[in-house]
């Protein structure tokens, strides 16, 4: 199964927690660097974290790009510590957890 983002959302999305888990100290790749591994401009990194839409080509390139540094880093141990709120209660957890605190369900 291929587990590269395809829409712009998705992309968008990816490139967005990627950003939040450098912030947060983990040993991942710049974006700068993710930028040459895409063979794309970084501008056009934070262009499409802003909205802003990105040539086809680009989207596929950065997409295969998100794709490599997750085979690699991705799921190396966290720094971050984040707040999981479940049915059961809140829980301390190390790691990203990617979805949205408050959303309906």
């Amino acid at each position: 199964m291929d587990s590269r983002p395809h829409s712009i959302q998705e992309i968008r999305k990816a490139l967005l927690v990627h950003q939040r888990r450098l912030k947060a100290g983990d040993e991942l790749s710049s974006l700068t660097e993710l930028a040459a591994i895409a063979g794309v401009h970084r501008d056009t990194l934070y262009a499409l974290m802003a909205g802003d839409r990105v040539n086809e080509r680009s989207q596929y390139a950065i997409s295969k790009a998100l794709t490599e540094v997750r085979e690699s880093k991705w799921n190396q141990s966290s720094r971050l510590l984040s707040i999981d709120l479940g049915s059961d209660g809140p829980r301390l957890k190390f790691g990203f957890v990617d979805k949205d605190i408050f959303s309906r369900r």
